[in-house]
């Protein structure tokens, strides 16, 4: 029996030991989930402050389009965290479960071993210890009897100590337990409105840009303001490069200058075309990789971040500077896992494909530009 009891105690013991470490890793996500959503909030009230800024001349709208992915985008990252709480709140209570398990074979052995000393109590009661006392053959055996029946109170008292102890650990762990079921419940109906919130988000993005894909005026509008953000996005690449000077790549001919930041199907090539979505002709700056929604992003080329955030037409883009007048642009994410003035080695993880922006689907878009201007990025690819 005595095995058993130390069987049951051992087991709780080296589950509490793993789900301590899986509480370690669980913070650890949440708190790289919490500073995503901060950076994403920065992010986007960055831009809309610009665009505020602006006014008339940039609102339209891929900036509509842009603001609705964005929000769609928050949502998504406060889900993301709820969804964490919630699986940490779970885990405290599989944690408290086996914990009050141990605890309650604890208290069955003690209570036990009470229920004997109480009976052996009642049956024999001073009488017992005296007879006891009487018993010892000399002055000496007496005190030894008498110091060994001393340590029976002082065990008694020990093992009442450890059960009341035990006892009122026990009705905390209940309380506690009641108050992770009540979080539970609240934070499960939270992820609920949240993902709620998010797949709504969704929906209105669809039904907007379908209205620009039936609407033929709207269409046209659309093509204007994507040709005018793609100037614009040049503009902003050479002023940000103007005053830097550092180089990040060897001197080498233009086809082999940079990696492809992802490996996947080439869906759109450089050049004129007719977009996808609003269905008219327009000079597309870049080329479409084909990728899952979530796909790794790499840095082409060994560079310096010099724009981490949201432009019209673009969704969420990074821009890095590789030297001698050359940058690359990555846009459609769904997440950057860079900050700006950030300096990169070649192959570097920079963030993961996405839709935002005006897209079809989820793929990387990829420009290189010098100087800002854009250029066709298969000649300075390595084949």
């Amino acid at each position: 029996m005595r095995r058993r009891i130390i069987s049951l105690l051992l087991v709780p013991v080296v589950l509490i030991s793993l789900f301590a470490s899986r509480r370690t890793s669980i913070d650890s996500q949440i708190a790289a989930e919490e500073k995503k959503r901060s950076d994403l909030a920065r992010q986007v009230q960055n831009y809309r402050a610009q665009i505020k800024k602006m006014g008339a001349k940039v609102e339209g709208l891929l900036t509509k389009v842009n603001e609705l992915q964005q929000d769609e985008s928050v949502a998504r990252q406060e889900l993301t965290v709820l969804e964490l709480q919630n699986k940490k709140i779970q885990e405290n209570i599989d944690e408290l479960s086996i914990y009050m398990k141990a605890e309650q074979v604890k208290i069955d052995e003690l209570s036990a071993q009470m229920s004997e000393r109480l009976l052996d109590i009642y049956k024999y009661g001073n009488a017992g210890r005296m007879r006891t006392l009487f018993a010892s053959r000399s002055v000496l055996e007496a005190v030894d009897n008498a110091y060994i029946l001393q340590r029976v109170n002082e065990r008694d008292e020990a093992i009442l100590s450890q059960l009341q102890e035990r006892v009122q650990n026990m009705d905390l762990s209940r309380r506690t337990m009641d108050e992770h079921q009540a979080r539970l419940k609240e934070k499960s109906i939270a992820v609920q409105d949240q993902r709620d919130k998010y797949n709504q988000s969704i929906r209105e993005t669809n039904r907007f840009i379908t209205s620009l894909q039936n609407q033929k005026a709207l269409a046209e509008k659309a093509v204007r303001e994507a040709e005018e953000a793609q100037r614009a996005a040049g503009a902003m690449i050479a002023e940000l490069q103007r005053k830097r000077s550092r180089s990040y790549l060897p001197a080498t001919g233009k086809g082999s200058k940079f990696d492809w930041p992802v490996r996947g199907v080439m869906s759109s090539a450089y050049g004129t075309r007719i977009h996808p979505i609003l269905k008219r002709k327009i000079l597309h700056s870049g080329i479409d990789v084909a990728a899952p929604n979530g796909t790794p992003v790499k840095t082409a080329g060994p560079g310096e971040v010099i724009y981490n955030g949201w432009l019209r037409g673009y969704g969420r883009v990074i821009v890095i500077d590789h030297g001698r007048g050359y940058s690359t642009l990555y846009a459609h994410l769904s997440a950057s896992l860079v900050r700006e003035g950030q300096i990169l080695r070649e192959g570097a993880v920079i963030g993961r494909v996405g839709r935002t922006g005006n897209t079809t689907g989820p793929h990387l878009h990829f420009e290189v530009r010098h100087y800002g201007t854009p250029a066709n990025p298969i000649k300075y690819l390595k084949r």
